[in-house]
């Protein structure tokens, strides 16, 4: 939006209340000064005649109507009348008392009408400015002719202002309307990625292990209800973790993706091998838990990893494991936590070669 296009707002819902009330102060803040403007010019008007202040009055209160209908021009017959009834005015008064002053009520009527779509055109606001100076052009007044197109100059930027201002907050709002839709879809992305890596993960291995058991029930009926109780344990675990998830409860820490990486990672009969100690306290803890936590979701889902090997720095995670299919390099979970390390000073790369898929990230060098 710009000063000189004024912004159309048929399709804004003016009935919220921070807009209503935003409206309201706008609305009668303007109300007010043009009445106080119509009232002075009207209270100077020579005596002893009383036509000149009625006839001021008059126009005055067309106009503090029309103004108070600012942001639509109010409806035709009633921006109609006070145009016609200040500029008639204006002609009045200019020649029977020359008062160019006078023309205020038709500079704040013009002005206004020529601030709202579809007049909101500079060619409108210049025609506006030649009829307001015409009546006291006609009397040859040259100080009179400055005079009025100052008041009308003046109106002008009264009005696109007012409306440039009020266009200014209605983008603030839906600004701010769109910052909440946007955490709102931040944090129900959030809660999905963090379901599909409690299900995911544990839904993989529950296969895995049930699948062994239907090979191990005629050869080794004992060994396949112990893979069935680990798969129902497991089941049971995930039933919690949804449910602390679901209500809030669930925090991402590094020892825990740890711990639950470790479980998942042997419960699928897969060699874990740790190098180092993970850092504690370190600023990017939150981040490597996440890595720890996609890196074990995707070697169980797309690879057929018989061995992992995890190495810990004090700044960097390198996670290692075999079995690689195709498709595996560019997975869009560790995409996205690159981004997230990149965001705060740290680097997560990937790379792919000879059945070995290598999860490394750190902080940046």
């Amino acid at each position: 939006m710009t000063p000189d296009i004024p912004q159309d707002w048929s399709a804004t819902d003016l009935t919220v209340p921070a807009l209503a009330r935003m409206r309201r102060y706008t609305t009668w803040t303007l109300v007010g000064v043009v009445a106080a403007y119509v009232c002075l010019i009207g209270a100077s008007q020579p005596k002893p005649s009383a036509f000149p202040a009625t006839a001021s009055l008059i126009a005055g209160a067309l106009v503090c109507w029309q103004c108070a209908h600012w942001e639509e021009g109010a409806r035709p017959a009633v921006a109609g009348s006070a145009l016609v009834a200040s500029y008639a005015v204006a002609w009045a008064i200019a020649i029977t008392h020359r008062n160019p002053m006078e023309g205020i009520a038709f500079c704040l009527s013009a002005a206004l009408v020529t601030s709202v779509p579809p007049l909101a055109r500079w060619r409108w606001s210049v025609l506006a400015m030649a009829l307001a100076v015409l009546p006291v052009a006609v009397l040859g007044d040259a100080k009179a002719v400055v005079g009025v197109a100052a008041m009308m100059a003046a109106a002008i930027g009264l009005f696109r202002g007012n409306r440039f201002g009020f266009g200014l907050y209605l983008e603030i709002d839906q600004a701010r309307r769109a910052t909440a839709d946007l955490a709102v879809m931040r944090e129900r992305y959030r809660f999905a990625t963090d379901l599909h890596d409690i299900q995911g993960q544990a839904l993989h291995v529950s296969r895995l292990k049930l699948q062994l058991a239907d090979k191990l029930l005629d050869k080794d009926p004992a060994l396949a209800r112990a893979h069935v109780r680990e798969a129902e344990q497991l089941i049971t675990e995930t039933i919690a973790e949804t449910r602390r998830l679901a209500y809030g409860e669930r925090g991402v820490t590094l020892a825990g993706e740890l711990a639950n990486s470790e479980s998942l990672v042997r419960a699928a009969g897969i060699e874990l091998d740790v190098k180092g100690r993970a850092p504690v306290g370190h600023p990017l803890d939150d981040l490597f838990a996440l890595v720890v936590r996609e890196a074990t979701t995707n070697l169980l889902r797309h690879a057929h990893a018989e061995h992992v090997l995890v190495e810990w720095g004090p700044d960097s995670v390198r996670i290692v494991n075999d079995g690689v299919r195709d498709g595996m390099q560019g997975l869009s979970g560790l995409a996205r936590l690159g981004e997230r390390f990149a965001a705060r000073g740290g680097i997560l790369k990937t790379s792919c070669a000879d059945g070995t898929f290598v999860t490394s990230a750190g902080v940046a060098p």
